[in-house]
């Protein structure tokens, strides 16, 4: 997990990062989106057409770098995960890890806020 320097004015926040590939694609291509995802930070798949980032970039900054890895009809989509973030039938060790994670923003006073625990079904 990323951690937070005082030092500097940025510190990781989490994002969910959609996307769907239409058309055949090598597994070649698909393991390119991938390992560009796992480059922007700590990462997990949630499912193969979504990842959960921590990772210091913006959503646009993002986009930007996942971009030329599309082709003209795929669709992406990169939201800012809150604090208030709730999951149902998710294995625990993927609960922890969202748990583990700063959910703080740049506009917030202190990013250290306390997170919101786990929510299981």
């Amino acid at each position: 997990m990323a951690t937070w320097d005082p030092g500097t004015k940025e510190y990781p926040m989490v994002h969910l990062i959609a996307f769907e590939l239409n058309g055949a694609r090598l597994p070649a291509e698909r393991a390119l989106l991938e390992t560009a995802l796992k480059t922007l930070g700590p990462a997990y798949a949630f499912n193969s057409s979504a990842w959960v980032v921590e990772s210091e970039l913006s959503n646009r900054e993002i986009c930007q770098r996942l971009t030329p890895l599309l082709r003209r009809h795929d669709r992406l989509i990169a939201t800012r995960i809150d604090r208030d973030w709730v999951a149902a039938n998710v294995p625990d060790a993927e609960s922890d890890w969202l748990a583990r994670c700063n959910f703080a923003s740049a506009t917030d006073p202190d990013p250290t806020a306390p997170r919101v625990p786990t929510v299981r079904s």
